[in-house]
C-alpha cells in the first residue's frame, strides 16, 4: 500500500490491527509486549490494560507502560483540536498526519528544540478513514506544565522549572517556530527530582514553520499559552486560581 510506504528510518510490518511503522530497533521490544497482551487489539487498548500503566489526562488519555528493551514507552492516540475535533474526533485520512509529526520531530531534535523521540506509529482502519495511535519514548523524572504546577511546587521548584520554560520558549522563537496550541500540557518538565531540570515540546505535529522577528514568534507563543493557563485555572486543574495566574505569569516570565 504506498500510502503507507514507510518514512525514513522505519519498517511497515502488517499487523492484526492494521498497517504499523516501527524503527527497526524498537519492532522486536513492541510486537513482543503486543503479542503478549493480545495482538487484536490495539496498542492504546493493549497499554490501558497494562497492570503496570500510568494514564495520562489530556485531550486523549496517553499511557505510559514498561516495554521490555525498551525501558518505559508513551501510547497516544491521535485526536483532531478546534472545531474540526468535534466533527472528526480521532479519525484521519490516510498517513498524513504521522508522516508530518514524524518529520517535525525529527527536525526539531536536528535543531536541539527538546521533544520525544518517535519509536512507532500504529494505524487502525475505521471504514474510509484511520485512528492513529503514537508511541514516544518515555522521558523519565516529568511531568507536563499543568501537572507540575497542580502541586503547588515551592518557589525554587518552580524558579527552575520556568528557566527551563523560558529557554525552550526562547528556542523556538530563535528557529522560526510557532505552536498554535502552545497548552500547559505541551510542555513537559523533566528533572525534577533529579536536576537539571529541561522543558520538552510535545504535540509537534500543530507546530507551524514562520518568518519575521522572532520576537513576534516569542509573543505569539507567550499569547497562547497563556490563553491555556487561564482556562486550566478556571476548570480548577491548575493548582493556582484565575486571580493567581498574573503572579505566576510574572514568575514566568518576568520583566526585568
Amino acid at each position: 500500500m504506498k500510502i503507507f510506504a514507510p518514512p525514513s528510518g522505519f519498517v511497515l510490518v502488517q499487523l492484526p490491527t492494521g498497517p504499523a511503522w516501527l524503527r527497526p530497533k524498537s519492532k522486536e521490544p513492541i510486537l513482543h509486549l503486543w503479542k503478549k497482551l493480545n495482538p487484536k487489539l490495539s496498542l492504546r487498548i493493549v497499554a490501558s490494560r497494562h497492570p503496570q500503566r500510568r494514564l495520562y489526562l489530556g485531550r486523549a488519555p496517553v499511557t505510559a507502560l514498561p516495554c521490555s528493551g525498551l525501558g518505559e514507552i508513551i501510547v497516544r492516540p491521535c485526536l483532531h483540536g478546534g472545531f474540526w475535533g468535534k466533527l472528526a474526533q480521532d479519525l484521519y485520512c490516510g498517513s498524513h498526519r504521522a508522516r508530518r509529526e514524524i518529520d517535525l520531530a525529527e527536525k526539531l531534535q536536528q535543531e536541539k528544540v527538546p521533544t520525544p523521540y518517535i519509536l512507532a506509529v500504529c494505524f487502525y482502519p475505521a471504514g474510509l478513514f484511520y485512528r492513529i495511535d503514537v508511541v514516544t519514548s518515555f522521558v523519565p523524572d516529568s511531568r507536563d506544565l499543568a501537572s507540575f504546577l497542580s502541586t503547588r511546587p515551592s518557589p525554587l521548584q518552580r524558579r527552575r522549572a520556568f528557566v527551563a520554560v523560558r529557554k525552550l520558549l526562547h528556542c523556538c522563537a530563535q528557529r522560526g517556530i510557532r505552536h498554535p496550541d502552545l497548552n500547559a500540557r505541551n510542555i513537559l518538565i523533566s528533572g525534577l527530582t533529579t536536576p537539571p531540570i529541561s522543558a520538552w515540546l510535545l504535540d509537534v505535529d500543530a507546530i507551524r514553520r514562520e518568518s519575521g522577528p522572532a520576537s513576534n514568534l516569542a509573543t505569539a507563543n507567550r499569547n497562547r499559552l497563556l490563553r491555556s493557563l487561564l482556562k486550566r485555572a478556571r476548570l480548577g486543574d491548575l493548582g493556582f486560581s484565575e486571580k493567581e495566574i498574573p503572579k505566576l505569569w510574572r514568575e514566568i516570565f518576568p520583566t526585568k
